[in-house]
Parts: C-alpha cells; sequence; structure tokens
C-alpha cells in the first residue's frame, strides 16, 4: 500500500451523502472519482487502496476488508438501475452490459435468468447509453443515466424493486471496501463524513443542480426515498443472497491463486 491512501469515489449523485465533504475527514488521501468497474480495477491492479466498490467484487475477493455499517442500498424500485428492452422480456437474446457497472450487470443477468429460465447472450457496451440501445435487445443503465432518462422502450426493469419483488429482501449495490480498508480511522472518517451529510439531501441536492430546480427537486427525492446508507441484518441478508446466488450462476468465478475476479462483461 502506498503511504499516501487512495481512495475511489464513485462519480453519481447516489454517493452524495457518503462522499460529499470526504477531503475534510480524510485530509491525507488521494480521493479519485471513477465509475464503479473502474474502481473494482483499480483495487484488482493495485493503483486503490479502498473504494466504494461494487459488491460483484467485494464478494469476489474475500480477502478485502469491508468498512462496516455504510453502503448504497435500496429496497423497492431505486430508479438509477434499470434494466431497458426494445423487445419484450421473452425476446432478449442479447443482453448488453453497463460498462460502468459490475453489480448491476451480474444483477439484470441473474433476474433473467430466474424470470426467463434461460441464460441471455453477454455482449460489451459503449459508455453512451443511446448508442448501446441502438444495438441491441436490451442494456443495464446504472448512476446518472439512468435516474434522468427519458427515453422510450418497450420494457423499463427497476432491478431494485425486482430483487425485491423476487426475493423480498434490500439490495446492496456497492460497500466501503479494500485491501486497505482496515487503515486505522478511515471507518471513522467515512461514518463521520455520512452523518455529516444525512440530514441535509436538499443542500446536497441543490449544490448537485445549481440553477437548476426542476433537477434537483429530483435528486433529493432520490436521496431521501430511494436510497438507504446505514446497512444493517436485512441488507446483509440481500446481500448473501446476492453472492449465493452468483456463485451458484458461475459469475464470480475464484481463481486457484491469487484475486478472485467477478465476471465484469
Amino acid at each position: 500500500m502506498s503511504a499516501r491512501l487512495r481512495v475511489g469515489v464513485v462519480r453519481f449523485t447516489n454517493t452524495l451523502p457518503l462522499a460529499t465533504g470526504l477531503e475534510t475527514y480524510l485530509p491525507t488521501a488521494e480521493l479519485l472519482r471513477l465509475t464503479p468497474a473502474a474502481i473494482a480495477e483499480g483495487l484488482e491492479s493495485g493503483t486503490l487502496d479502498v473504494g466504494l466498490v461494487p459488491v460483484a467484487s467485494a464478494a469476489a475477493h474475500p480477502g478485502w476488508s469491508v468498512v462496516p455499517g455504510l453502503g448504497i442500498a435500496a429496497e423497492g424500485p431505486v430508479r438509477s438501475v434499470l434494466l431497458l428492452s426494445r423487445v419484450p422480456l421473452p425476446e432478449i437474446r442479447v443482453l448488453v452490459a453497463d460498462p460502468a457497472s459490475r453489480t448491476s450487470n451480474a444483477l439484470a443477468r441473474l433476474w433473467l435468468r430466474h424470470r426467463l429460465g434461460r441464460e441471455v447472450e453477454i455482449a460489451p457496451g459503449a459508455p453512451v447509453l443511446a448508442e448501446r440501445l441502438e444495438h441491441t435487445d436490451a442494456t443495464v443503465a446504472i448512476g446518472d443515466d439512468a435516474l434522468f432518462w427519458e427515453g422510450a422502450v418497450r420494457e423499463r426493469i427497476d432491478l431494485g424493486g425486482a430483487w425485491t419483488e423476487w426475493t423480498g429482501l434490500p439490495f446492496v449495490f456497492a460497500v466501503w471496501a479494500g485491501p486497505g480498508a482496515d487503515a486505522p480511522g478511515l471507518a471513522r472518517a467515512f461514518h463521520d463524513c455520512y452523518e455529516a451529510n444525512a440530514s441535509r439531501p436538499d443542500e446536497l441536492a441543490r449544490a448537485a443542480a445549481p440553477g437548476d430546480p426542476a433537477r434537483a427537486a429530483v435528486i433529493e427525492d432520490y436521496l431521501r426515498r430511494s436510497i438507504r446508507y446505514r446497512l444493517g441484518e436485512r441488507e446483509r441478508d440481500g446481500l448473501l443472497r446476492y453472492t449465493q446466488l452468483g456463485r451458484e450462476a458461475g459469475y464470480f468465478t475464484p481463481r486457484p491463486r491469487g484475486p478472485i475476479h467477478a465476471d465484469n462483461r
């Protein structure tokens, strides 16, 4: 690990309560704002020490430490993780992955496997959502692209809501984890940062959408109603269920030596 802690922070709206002002609580750390998949890659390659990491990657790396009690989760519709299809669900043959995602791509695969009783073909996708939709049956969309997406499709599945309807459990999308997540004082810093932000979603929303009251209203409602950040026993049960299903499906494949890598398609 480097002398200066390298922290990967997801650059989506849903991380605002976890990451706004984090530099105040980690003044000596280097904060890098990346996509979830890029954070997972950084932790695997050693260019990051800790990050807000997709749970698909955390599940595939049991040697990483996890900061307890905090993360990004939802029980019911999450609004920012979608499966979008141009064809009826039974006609989906190819699912194009969101290159920013690991966890949500695997979640979509698991849900389609459950719903259709078969595997669909998985293909890599372009970063731009409109381009993915133009050339495929269906795609995954996460983050702000999903939250503010207004296009027309045949099927629009909120994967947070679909998971809870299927399992009766919350879904955990990300946790603070990595080989350096047990650094002294780190967990306290993450918790202190969240506690400072938890009671002011209105301020966070206005700062995220300056001069755009309509967008700020969407963000505030999303932070208040769609996302939960404190993780308890039910979130743990949901995470264990996802991990179990993913391993049974072969999506999180251990290697005989070295790190375990999640399927990143």
